[in-house]
């Protein structure tokens, strides 16, 4: 590997957001974690698992995924439903 590529796996890196826990996202939005995780499960907010095989889910989230769905929500009409994200 020469040095010019490690300087930019490094400087890409540096550009990568971190993922945090259900209690860091709900204090984010200013809910419970409860109400975070049915809105997760529902489909109606964005996370990640951690083992999407587990039956109990460990969630992780990024919090511009959370800012930008909360902002489509804001420019939708009266009324309108958020599709789903469930895959």
């Amino acid at each position: 590997m020469s040095a010019s590529h490690a300087i930019v796996s490094v400087a890409e890196h540096a550009k990568l957001e971190a993922f945090v826990d259900a209690d860091a996202a709900a204090a984010f939005l200013g809910i419970t974690r409860r109400t975070l995780l049915q809105k997760v499960r529902t489909g109606k907010l964005p996370g990640h698992p951690v083992d999407p095989a587990a039956e109990k889910k460990d969630w992780r989230f990024l919090l511009s995924e959370l800012n930008a769905s909360m902002l489509s929500c804001e420019l939708r009409p009266p009324g309108a439903l958020k599709p789903s994200r469930r895959v």
